[in-house]
């Protein structure tokens, strides 16, 4: 057990490797460094602190795009986004022994062949291919969709037209009025979502996201960062591409065309689905973003997976961050392990189970199927963050289901 420990505890180094934070100008960077060819490098052009930025400015792993625009010297992206100019490696951004073209990007979905580098792309950046998703079709996907734009160019100005919001991650207004939010969105009967990522400058400002809005929403397909928490390497519709390639204003704009609308239907699911093998697959990537129910009865098989464990400051296991049940599927807590109002949450099932009880679910599980990395720092609370990975395994990303609340995680103890 103790060796399983030190295993796991060892995946949370923090590296003070600057030369692994991706960047769009010098504020993205720690003081005292600078912003050179899409890398932070010392203040006389130097790499600095392990690493040197190649000729054509090489990418983070996953060629992250930046979420939430300015990168705070800790690595950690506030809310919105932009994305990096240059190329981005494909299949959550490890390229099997090779890297991207210089300034290039690579192809949607692919994974550069070993020793070589990923070509195609277009102009006005590299598609979004993977960020979850499985492959795209040369061709892109249709205007104004859902499959549009996950197959639309980085960068590349994208709308979606009336779609509805599914479910909310998170969604705050700030001190100046303006709102924020991290939130699914899925049109009408094509049972498919996408992320999308509001910032406090995004249009209307003050608008924050509500579930049963219908909205359009345009913005520019990306990728978060590989350095944050749990929607790391994740396709995002976000604003702020660099301006070499962004061809209007650059924000994310909202119109909201009606609200409390009926939510498209659930796409409903029986066993084999989802099946992450510990955290090393990515199981089901068709369905990424999108709201989904096993419907067959479940069991809680593990209350304490290692592919959810969560390191703390102190370097060992603080808590996990769900459960795994029949199948192989993992389930996230992170909207469940609180009550509506804070409190404490009738539907903690993981810790029920931790304390010895049988736990089932007689009529499925449902949320919203999405990807989830972990990202820690160790021995202080704000550091240079290494890029994601699931705990236990050499996968970036893999992929969980996320109830939203305690309605979708109807559950018995026996």
């Amino acid at each position: 057990m103790m060796r399983r420990l030190l295993a796991v505890a060892a995946l949370a180094g923090c590296n003070p490797d600057f030369s692994s934070i991706p960047c769009e100008r010098d504020d993205n960077c720690p003081a005292t460094l600078r912003c050179v060819q899409r890398t932070c490098v010392a203040g006389d052009g130097g790499s600095v602190a392990g690493g040197n930025a190649s000729a054509g400015g090489s990418t983070s792993a996953g060629g992250s795009t930046s979420a939430g625009g300015n990168a705070t010297a800790g690595g950690n992206a506030t809310a919105g986004g932009s994305a990096s100019a240059g190329g981005t490696t494909t299949a959550g951004g490890n390229a099997a022994g090779g890297s991207t073209s210089a300034g290039g990007s690579a192809t949607a979905g692919g994974e550069a062949a070993a020793g070589g580098s990923a070509g195609g792309g277009t102009a006005g950046g590299a598609a979004v291919g993977d960020g979850g998703f499985p492959p795209c079709q040369a061709d892109g996907g249709p205007a104004f969709t859902i499959e549009g734009a996950r197959c639309a160019n980085f960068c590349t100005p994208f709308e979606l037209r009336e779609v509805i919001v599914t479910a909310v991650d998170d969604s705050f207004t700030g001190s100046a009025g303006d709102g924020r939010g991290r939130f699914w969105v899925q049109q009408a009967g094509a049972r498919r979502g996408f992320w999308v990522s509001k910032a406090f400058t995004d249009l209307p400002r003050a608008w924050r996201p509500t579930v049963g809005d219908f909205i359009n929403v345009r913005g520019y397909p990306q990728r978060e960062p590989t350095f944050v928490d749990r929607y790391g390497y994740r396709s995002v519709l976000a604003n702020a591409c660099t301006a070499s390639t962004r061809t209007d204003g650059g924000e994310l704009v909202v119109e909201v065309l009606d609200a409390g609308v009926p939510l498209p239907p659930v796409a409903v699911f029986t066993t084999p689905f989802g099946d992450a093998m510990g955290g090393a697959a990515r199981p089901n990537p068709e369905w990424t973003s999108t709201r989904i129910a096993l419907s067959q009865p479940l069991s809680l098989t593990n209350s304490a997976p290692t592919a959810l464990v969560r390191i703390g400051l102190d370097g060992g296991i603080s808590t996990y961050s769900g459960f795994e049940v029949s199948g192989g599927v993992l389930v996230s807590n992170v909207f469940t392990i609180r009550g509506p109002d804070g409190g404490a949450s009738v539907c903690d099932w993981r810790a029920v189970a931790g304390d010895g009880g049988r736990v089932s679910f007689p009529n499925g599980i449902s949320g919203v199927w999405d990807t989830a990395t972990a990202v820690w720092c160790v021995g202080m609370s704000n550091c240079v963050r290494d890029a994601g990975i699931v705990p236990g395994t050499a996968n970036a990303y893999t992929h969980v289901l996320y109830p939203t609340s305690c309605a979708d995680l109807v559950g018995m103890v026996q």
